[in-house]
């Protein structure tokens, strides 16, 4: 999870991130959710499908898809 973290950080271009950081938070807007998207899928090697975005509210929604 950590490795999560400090890697969506990385993506995001901020110091630090929160699996309770909730989505339009931040840099976290709907164009950073489909960089993140792409980047969660090239890292981790899965594929999120875009009908399940909605209910992406956290961080931790997010880790879902790569645990």
């Amino acid at each position: 999870m950590e490795k999560f973290l400090e890697f969506v950080a990385d993506v995001m271009e901020e110091d630090s991130v929160s699996m309770d950081m909730p989505y339009k938070e931040g840099k976290w807007d709907s164009l950073m959710m489909l960089t993140l998207v792409m980047e969660v899928e090239a890292e981790y090697g899965v594929s999120i499908p875009m009908e399940s975005l909605g209910n992406v509210k956290t961080l931790a929604d997010m880790y879902e898809f790569v645990k």
